[in-house]
Parts: C-alpha cells; sequence; structure tokens
C-alpha cells in the first residue's frame, strides 16, 4: 500500500469514527427517550441507553471504520475499558476543573469530549481494533 494510499485510509477512518460517534448521539438520546416514554425508573434509560449506543459504536466501528479482524473478547473487553476510563475521567475534570479553576461544567464536558475523541480513534485505531 502507497504512503497515499495508507493517508487516504486513515483520513476514512477517522472521518467514519467521527461520524460513528456523532450517530451514536442521536442513539443515545433516542433510547432514552424511548426508556422514559415506559416511565422505568431513573437508572434505567440512562443505562439501557450508554449500553445500546455503545453497542452501536463498537459494531459500526469495528465492522465499518477498521474492518477489524482482532479477537472479539479482547477488543470488546478493550472497549468497556475505555468507557470506564472516558466516565472516570470526566467524573475526575468535574470535580477538578469547576472547583479549581472555575470552569463552566457544560465547558469541562466539552474538553473531555475533545479529549475522548482523539484518544479514542487512536486506541480504536491502533489497539481495540488492531488486526490481529
Amino acid at each position: 500500500m502507497s504512503q497515499q494510499d495508507r493517508k487516504n485510509k486513515s483520513l476514512w477512518e477517522a472521518f467514519s469514527y467521527f461520524m460513528v460517534s456523532f450517530s451514536q448521539t442521536f442513539v443515545e438520546f433516542g433510547v432514552f427517550a424511548l426508556l422514559q416514554v415506559l416511565a422505568l425508573p431513573a437508572p434505567v434509560p440512562s443505562a439501557g441507553s450508554i449500553f445500546v449506543s455503545g453497542c452501536w459504536n463498537y459494531m459500526l466501528n469495528r465492522n465499518i471504520t477498521f474492518k477489524s479482524s482482532a479477537n472479539y473478547l479482547k477488543s470488546i473487553t478493550q472497549f468497556v475499558l475505555l468507557y470506564v476510563w472516558n466516565f472516570c475521567f470526566l467524573s475526575l475534570m468535574l470535580q477538578i476543573l469547576p472547583a479549581y479553576f472555575g470552569w463552566n461544567p457544560m465547558a469541562v464536558k466539552l474538553f473531555t469530549m475533545g479529549c475522548q475523541g482523539i484518544w479514542g480513534f487512536l486506541l480504536c485505531k491502533f489497539v481495540i481494533f488492531k488486526k490481529a
């Protein structure tokens, strides 16, 4: 594969990764709204929507963005660990940045989403969905 082909492939993967992430927002919101309509206890719509949208993200990125043949169990475990890390990072930043630097929580959320998008792409490309 030529250098230009590798560059084009990486650009396609980055575009596809971020489009999958964008679509995940709508899947998560839609599932959350649907489960809210069913009048389920508050944690159920939240957890359910995160689970379904995470599955959506995993499957599209595995099969379309990165066309991965990586071991399912290993890649799912790594993907879940990435989600746990992202949650912990957001939670920590929501405690630190407003308290010590006066950041607005929405600015913290946008900042952490940017960080998560960058390292999420790199980890998916080079670790989680790396071809075996």
